[in-house]
């Protein structure tokens, strides 16, 4: 597959006894798709991946490929603290119709490069998905240098990196480190039109959930050589990273999304949203183009 365009990752809809709301994660692929997405992102980080039991990840990957039918490319999320778990949930994930993997660094031992090529060797050579690596040392605790990221791009079975570091200079290097067959992707809308300018291939974004045409808007306008179209947009999207100053992106996109009617608010414990935020958030919402108001709103 050729990974470009703009992919939401995307909330997983919980019932308040946080079991997976299939109606809900049906909603959010349709608003999505909606949208005019070129793909979608199934347990990433906004996902809640590393909170949801394998019963949960199957529910909501089960659930996606059933709604999306096809109609555009699914990448499933994987990660866990070691390779060997990582490899488990790649296995299931090649035993469906999903397009990709999007692979995650280990998380919580400490790793030297070294051993993070080795981790993405391992997955690339048994998964029967292509690969897309996924870098957020924010979460992890632990970056994939630029000169590991060109070693890797070099695996036939690994085919792009999702570069959430929010790091500008560091995704350049990405760029320059990988072939042009390589898809670097954004992980921050906030450097989306920039990261196009300098070679990035699309944006894989949390926010895309909440504001999806948005971002499509942005990259479609790049796309056709609208630049002046496309920074207006730019500018726009990027006050979604403000996210930050309400909570974590799942609680706040699902609060937003509550109240547009496409899914509830639960996120995972101990995830949750301080009280008090409502009118600020909805503030936020509206400065991204959203129509918003008081207990409701509307894309």
């Amino acid at each position: 597959m050729e990974l470009k365009g703009i992919y939401p990752a995307m909330v997983t809809p919980l019932t308040p006894d946080e079991q997976v709301d299939k109606a809900g994660m049906r909603n959010v692929v349709r608003y999505c798709l909606g949208a005019g997405v070129h793909g979608v992102v199934v347990m990433g980080s906004t996902g809640e991946f590393p909170a949801m039991t394998d019963a949960m990840r199957q529910d909501a990957i089960e659930t996606v490929l059933d709604e999306v039918k096809g109609k555009v490319p699914v990448l499933i999320g994987c990660g866990d603290t070691g390779t060997k778990k990582t490899l488990a949930q790649v296995r299931v994930a090649s035993q469906t119709k999903a397009d990709a993997v999007l692979v995650a660094v280990p998380y919580y031992f400490p790793l030297d490069q070294g051993a993070v090529y080795r981790h993405f060797q391992i997955i690339a050579d048994a998964s029967t998905k292509p690969v897309v690596v996924y870098n957020f040392p924010q979460m992890t605790k632990i970056p994939i240098a630029p000169d590991t990221l060109g070693k890797l791009a070099a695996h036939p079975n690994i085919i792009g990196v999702k570069d959430s570091s929010g790091d500008f200079v560091n995704m350049q290097r990405f760029v320059e480190a990988t072939p042009a067959k390589f898809s670097v992707m954004s992980g921050n809308p906030a450097i989306g039109f920039a990261a196009f300018q300098i070679g990035a291939k699309g944006g894989i974004y949390a926010g895309g959930s909440l504001v999806p045409k948005l971002c499509v808007d942005v990259y479609e306008a790049w796309l056709r050589g609208d630049l002046n179209t496309a920074i207006v947009l730019q500018k726009k999207a990027s006050l979604i990273p403000l996210i930050a100053q309400f909570g974590g992106n799942a609680p706040v996109i699902k609060f937003g999304l509550h109240a547009m009617g496409i899914c509830g608010p639960t996120a995972s414990a101990p995830m949750a949203l301080n009280p008090g935020q409502d009118e600020k958030i909805f503030a936020w919402m509206r400065s991204l183009g959203l129509e918003v108001g008081g207990k409701a709103a509307k894309a």
